[in-house]
C-alpha cells in the first residue's frame, strides 16, 4: 500500500464524511457510495467516538489521528446490501425455503480457464526466488499459494474497488447482524494503517473489507501478514512477494504438511458422509476410519491408514444434466485451505487450479 500523510484535522472540523476525495490514481477508482443521512458523518455518533476511544487506549494510537481518519468515512449502501444474505427458493404454496442446487462444475468453470492457468505459471516464474525460499523453509507448495491468489484476485487483477474504511465503518455501525465481527476487523485495520503509516481512506478492497492479492481481512493481515521482499513493510497490494509470503504463513499456521496433496478421488455416498459426521473443515477422520465406514479408496491409495483426513462432497450436474456427486478424501492441507475459505467448492477449485498450473489433470 502507498504511504500517505495523516489526514488534516480540518476534515473532522468540517464533518466532511460525505465529501471525501476519490482513491489515489495508482489504484482503481472507488465507486461513489450512497450516503445515509443518519450515517453521513460517523463522528457525530457517540457509539463511534466511544469505539475510537477504546482503540486509542488499547493500541496507543492518538485519538485525534483516529478521528481525523474516520471523519472522511462514508456509509456504503453497497457493502450493506451485498453482505445481506439472499433468500432461498420458495415453492408455490409451500412455506419451505430451500437453497438452489449447488453445482461445483459451474462454480469452478471460471477458475480453471486456460488464461488463469497460464497467468499462474507466469506468476510463479517471476517470483521463483521467494517460492524457492518458502518451499525450503515451510514446504508450502508454490502451486497452491499461486492458486489461492489466482482464485482470490486473478493474480492481483481484481483486488476490489471499494474503500475499505467505508465498508468496515458501515458493517460495524449500520449492519447489526455481524457488527461485533466487523468492529474487530475495523480495529485491526486502523491499527495496521497507523503502524504502516497508511491513510485508511486510500485503501481499496472488497465490499467486506478484504485487502490485496490474497484478500486478507485486516485481522488476518495483522496476524499472518509477512514481509516477503524484506523492505521493512507489509504490502499486500503492491508487493507480490509480501502476498506470497503471507499466504504461505497463513497455510503453515493452519496445519500445512509438506509433501501432501490436497484431494484424492474416492467412491462414497451421502449415507457414509452423514454417518462419519462429515461436512466440517477439520481433518477429523482417518483413511482407515473412512474405509471401515464404506469409502472405497481403490488400490494403491497414496495416504497411510492413520493419516488425518476428511470426506469431501462436490455436487454437480453430469453431461446429461442429472444431479450427481463426486467424492474425495481431503488431507490436512485441504483443511488448511478451508481455513482460508470454509467452502468445499472454494478449496477444491484451489486444489484443481494448483494441479493445472503444475501440469497435472487430476483430481
Amino acid at each position: 500500500m502507498t504511504i500517505y500523510a495523516t489526514a488534516c484535522a480540518a476534515c473532522m472540523a468540517a464533518c466532511a464524511c460525505a465529501l471525501a476525495a476519490d482513491a489515489p490514481a495508482n489504484t482503481a477508482k472507488a465507486p461513489q457510495s450512497t450516503v445515509s443521512p443518519s450515517a453521513s458523518c460517523y463522528l457525530a455518533r457517540p457509539d463511534v467516538v466511544e469505539f475510537l476511544g477504546q482503540i486509542s487506549e488499547k493500541h496507543g494510537i492518538p485519538l485525534e489521528w483516529l478521528k481525523d481518519e474516520v471523519a472522511v468515512a462514508r456509509y456504503s449502501e453497497t457493502a450493506e446490501r451485498l453482505m445481506t444474505p439472499k433468500p432461498g427458493i420458495r415453492k408455490p404454496g409451500s412455506d419451505v425455503v430451500k437453497s438452489p442446487f449447488r453445482n461445483y462444475l459451474a462454480y469452478a468453470r471460471g477458475f480453471l480457464t486456460q488464461e488463469r492457468i497460464l497467468r499462474g505459471r507466469e506468476f510463479i516464474e517471476r517470483n521463483a526466488a521467494i517460492f524457492d525460499e518458502i518451499e525450503m523453509k515451510s514446504g508450502v507448495s508454490r502451486y497452491v499459494i499461486t492458486a489461492v491468489i489466482g482464485v482470490e484476485t486473478f493474480y492481483g487483477r481484481n483486488m476490489g474497488r471499494y474503500r475499505v474504511l467505508d465498508s468496515l465503518m458501515t458493517l460495524s455501525f449500520d449492519y447489526t447482524r455481524r457488527a461485533a465481527f466487523f468492529k474487530e476487523e475495523l480495529a485491526h485495520f486502523l491499527e495496521f494503517c497507523w503502524r504502516q503509516e497508511v491513510q485508511p481512506v486510500t485503501v481499496l478492497g472488497s465490499f467486506a473489507g478484504a485487502i490485496g492479492y490474497g484478500q486478507f481481512m485486516p485481522s488476518s493481515l495483522d496476524r499472518w501478514g509477512a514481509d516477503g521482499d524484506k523492505d521493512g513493510r507489509i504490502d499486500m497490494v503492491e508487493s507480490e512477494p509480501d502476498a506470497i509470503a503471507s499466504v504461505a504463513r497463513f497455510l503453515t499456521a493452519h496445519g500445512w504438511v509438506a509433501g501432501r496433496g490436497l484431494l484424492y478421488p474416492v467412491r462414497a455416498d451421502a449415507e457414509i458422509f452423514d454417518a462419519t459426521g462429515s461436512g466440517g473443515i477439520a481433518a477429523h477422520a482417518t483413511v482407515e476410519g473412512l474405509r471401515k465406514a464404506g469409502v472405497d479408496t481403490g488400490e494403491h491409495f497414496p495416504l497411510l491408514d492413520d493419516e488425518p483426513v476428511l470426506l469431501v462432497d462436490l455436487p454437480q450436474l453430469d453431461e446429461k444434466g442429472r444431479r450427481t456427486t463426486k467424492w474425495y478424501i481431503g488431507t490436512r492441507n485441504f483443511s488448511s485451505v478451508l481455513r482460508y475459505n470454509r467452502s468445499y467448492f472454494y478449496a477444491a477449485a484451489v486444489a484443481m487450479l494448483a494441479n493445472r498450473i503444475a501440469g497435472i489433470d487430476e483430481p
